[in-house]
């Protein structure tokens, strides 16, 4: 990864949850579940390479239902980071066409977690390309926004386990 070019835009977030490391991973992970606690993922689902789902391994393609207002749309991911309990990481478009960049960095702080929520637009898409700036100005807004939302969620629905 140290290889990439600068992104374009880039932003992240960090929260601290009163949970321990382990339980945060395990949401952090479930990319199905992303649904419960983000502002625009609704769910979705591993896509299937020779027969077999992905269970979020380095490689591994999840497809995910999204929606934004009277918008709905579907987004691959790439699994490109697992670094078991530390960090998860992954790209919109897969490997091939790298437009956005999320990473999940978790640390311990005792039996509580500080989790970072990282963001970083890469390549433009050709929605953007076409609308121009004013479509990249909304998606960094809305990168922002929805960063916010999900570190909210996560933290209620890992506090919440208890």
């Amino acid at each position: 990864m140290s290889d990439e070019p600068a992104p374009l835009f880039s932003h992240s977030e960090s929260i601290r949850i009163a949970a321990p490391p382990l339980r945060v991973w395990e949401l952090v992970t479930a990319m199905e579940r992303y649904g419960e606690w983000s502002s625009e993922n609704t769910g979705g689902y591993w896509r299937k390479i020779d027969g077999v789902a992905g269970t979020g391994a380095v490689g591994d393609q999840f497809v995910g239902v999204n929606r934004r207002g009277e918008q709905e749309w579907k987004g691959l991911v790439e699994i490109v980071e697992r670094d078991e309990g530390r960090s998860y990481a992954f790209v919109t478009g897969g490997v091939a066409l790298n437009f956005v960049f999320w990473r999940y960095v978790l640390e311990a702080e005792g039996d509580h977690t500080l989790l970072t929520e990282q963001w970083a637009l890469r390549n433009l898409s050709p929605i953007m390309i076409e609308n121009g700036a004013s479509e990249v100005a909304q998606r960094v807004a809305n990168a922002k926004e929805s960063i916010g939302a999900t570190l909210a969620g996560l933290k209620r629905i890992a506090e919440s386990a208890h």
